[in-house]
């Protein structure tokens, strides 16, 4: 039996996994690090954190495992997407990394606009121009620090950096690089027409390579740092919800994967680019190689389930604490004591700007339909109803372009509770299904590393064989007709608020 390491470096945290060729888990280790905000919509992280978490998750794992470093025939990593950090020619990091939540880049996605224009970005990338993507980020330096610009060697996504920590090697691979805005999605190679409008040298963005593919091996110094045995080939990775539509098994057409973690990232299969005519959603390119993935990305979803626990779920906190739980599952607990569309309380997601299908940077959370009689159960309530609300929107204009749906195949925290899953299934009107592997982007990273080292002939061979599909939900009819007619109104609301500019003129209090 071969074993496969697979890291996963998210917004929140390092995960290291040890996982069989038949995609069972041996062992695991996590370690979280901390984000910094210099400004409220500024979110920056430090790279060497990344690294010192790797370190330490790996070291750990390989203990917990049970076996030896040297059994582990391939690693391989997967990442939270966008985020940049410029390095030097040894790879030290020249500031913090902008982190894909930052939202300080509004100038120069308008700059980006004015030089390139949106549908040349559109037709190029696959992207629409927003704070969300890399390229803004790399202007920003360029613009405020433009020392830092002038002495970086590459500007480097996650996935780049850990893997050229463990290998030496200075490489991206395309599902990553296709959210940069700089990479062509059809050509698979960076596009000389907007890296030359945006005067970025192409020599500053890293080698590409298809992921699954071996790039390198675990040098001496990141054996003696991690625990991994020198010389163990270093495969390459994936963005973090490519890797997790590997892991539940989106590789060939019907089926779409919603990940509900900190944010919400709807990816359907396709085996051609599909252009949206009103740029409402992306397409990116697939770690299944030569494939794409139509995409939606929704920023703040979870996290706001995240951000009630810690500001105002001091109750269930303690209550938790009480109990030996966790207080996710007494939140749940509460949440179910109201009924299916929370008393027409709503909640508009929209911390950090919205997303698919808005990609409005200055929209902001809202609460909406509170009346004395409602409690924390219709608010808690309220929370995984808005999260929903906002992937129905997505699930109906990929329709729009075409495809088609058997199921969702869903992934991510939220996917613990039966409640939330339900609730998914109710307002998309399609069946969903989670994967018996909760951490599937640290299996769809385990998958490119089986692959790279000729575990399984190709990506979805390898997927077929290592997902196992287990909970499975139903629409319920009656809790169906409620959320039809809420999201109607759920969509109102935004529109409403949008209409009127009060968005934006919030926005200058951020700031």
């Amino acid at each position: 039996m071969q074993v496969l390491a697979a890291i996963d470096a998210g917004t929140i945290g390092c995960r290291t996994i040890i996982f069989d060729e038949n995609g069972r888990e041996i062992a695991r280790d996590y370690q979280e690090y901390p984000s910094t905000y210099p400004l409220p919509a500024w979110v920056e992280q430090n790279a060497m954190d990344w690294w010192r978490a790797v370190c330490n998750t790996s070291q750990r794992v390989v203990e917990k495992s049970g076996i030896s470093s040297g059994d582990i025939v391939s690693i391989s990593v997967t990442n939270q997407r966008e985020t940049t950090v410029p390095v030097d020619e040894n790879g030290n990091p020249l500031r913090n990394a902008i982190i894909w939540q930052d939202r300080r880049t509004v100038k120069q996605c308008e700059e980006i606009r004015k030089k390139v224009g949106v549908s040349e970005v559109y037709q190029t990338t696959g992207l629409t121009i927003d704070p969300y993507f890399s390229a803004p980020k790399i202007l920003w330096i360029k613009k405020n620090e433009p020392r830092i610009f002038d002495s970086t060697y590459k500007f480097m996504l996650v996935h780049d950096f850990i893997e050229m920590k463990l290998s030496d090697m200075f490489i991206t691979d395309w599902s990553n690089a296709s959210r940069t805005l700089l990479f062509d999605v059809e050509k698979f190679s960076w596009s000389e027409k907007i890296c030359n409008a945006l005067e970025i040298p192409p020599e500053k963005l890293n080698e590409t390579y298809a992921s699954g593919v071996k790039i390198g091996e675990v040098t001496a110094r990141a054996a003696k740092e991690t625990g991994f045995a020198e010389g163990t080939p270093v495969v390459a990775g994936g963005g973090d919800q490519q890797c997790g539509a590997l892991g539940v098994g989106v590789v060939k057409p019907g089926r779409i994967k919603a990940t509900m973690g900190t944010g919400t990232f709807l990816l359907a299969y396709t085996d051609r680019p599909k252009h949206d005519p009103k740029k409402r959603v992306v397409f990116s390119c697939h770690a299944d190689p030569g494939k794409w993935v139509v995409e939606a990305s929704m920023f703040t979803t979870g996290s706001v389930y995240r951000w009630f626990r810690d500001q105002l779920g001091h109750p269930e906190k303690s209550v938790a604490q009480i109990l030996g739980k966790d207080p996710y599952d007494i939140l749940c607990e509460v949440a179910a004591q109201a009924p299916s569309g929370s008393g027409g309380v709503l909640l508009i997601p929209h911390f950090v700007g919205a997303g698919a299908p808005y990609w409005d940077p200055d929209a902001r959370g809202v609460i909406v339909g509170l009346a004395l009689g409602h409690t924390r159960a219709h608010l808690i309530r309220a929370i995984m109803e808005g999260a929903c609300f906002e992937v129905r929107k997505n699930i109906e204009i990929m329709k729009e372009l075409g495809l088609e749906f058997d199921e969702v195949r869903i992934t991510g925290g939220a996917t613990r509770s039966p409640l939330w899953n339900q609730i998914q299934a109710d307002i998309y009107n399609i069946p969903v299904a989670r994967g018996n592997v909760e951490e599937a982007t640290s299996l769809g990273a385990a998958i490119l590393a089986g692959v790279g080292v000729g575990v399984y002939k190709s990506v979805s061979e390898a997927s077929e064989s290592m997902v196992q599909i287990g909970e499975r939900r139903e629409p319920d009819g009656k809790n169906r007709e409620v959320y039809d007619k809420l999201y109607k109104v759920h969509n109102d609301v935004y529109m409403a608020l949008k209409d009127k500019g009060v968005y934006a003129s919030l926005s200058e209090f951020s700031v």
